[in-house]
């Protein structure tokens, strides 16, 4: 069965650091676990799966104007920020046969882990933020995209996050 995502490699090059030379193979499994991980979660078991199977129909664009700009919107933005959440610890490392692999380049110099851990936290502050955003969309218009508060009633199902998860940073 397809596993579709909900963003391509195109959307995430256009609006995002990470630039085009990226390998899309290398990529999109960071695209998927980002998806699974944080957007069911913030999504609900329901409208989550509900968007997959139009997405797999290809009817997406048959959807009313609210579930247009959901996607379009904020879970392009928010989807795009958390895979290179995930991306981005791994960007430098390549799994070989005979092992992890660190990549090195004849023209940069390869950062250090605090310079990476910076450009994770920016990474998920920016997540964070279209999260919140995204949350707010689907709490203000829950009338309009009826899913977001629906329930299968099994314990396997995720019922969607409603806290507030952007934190800034502390300012001293």
């Amino acid at each position: 069965m397809s596993y579709p995502l909900f963003i391509t490699r195109n959307d995430i090059i256009k609006n995002s650091p990470l630039q085009g030379a990226i390998d899309a193979d290398a990529l999109l499994p960071f695209v998927r676990t980002a998806q699974d991980k944080y957007l069911k979660n913030l999504l609900g078991t329901v409208l989550f799966f509900y968007l997959q199977e139009k997405i797999l129909d290809n009817t997406i664009s048959a959807l009313s104007v609210y579930y247009q700009d959901l996607m379009d919107d904020h879970i392009k933005q928010t989807l795009i920020w958390y895979a290179c959440v995930e991306y981005i610890p791994f960007s430098s490392v390549q799994f070989k046969s005979n092992g992890a692999v660190k990549q090195q380049s004849e023209q940069g110099v390869a950062p250090s882990k605090s310079e990476v851990d910076y450009l994770l936290n920016k990474a998920l502050n920016n997540a964070d933020y279209y999260a919140t955003r995204m949350q707010d969309y689907l709490i203000a218009y829950s009338n309009q995209i009826p899913q977001y508060y629906e329930s299968v009633g099994n314990a396997t199902q995720i019922f969607p996050d409603m806290s507030n998860q952007y934190f800034g940073g502390i300012q001293l």
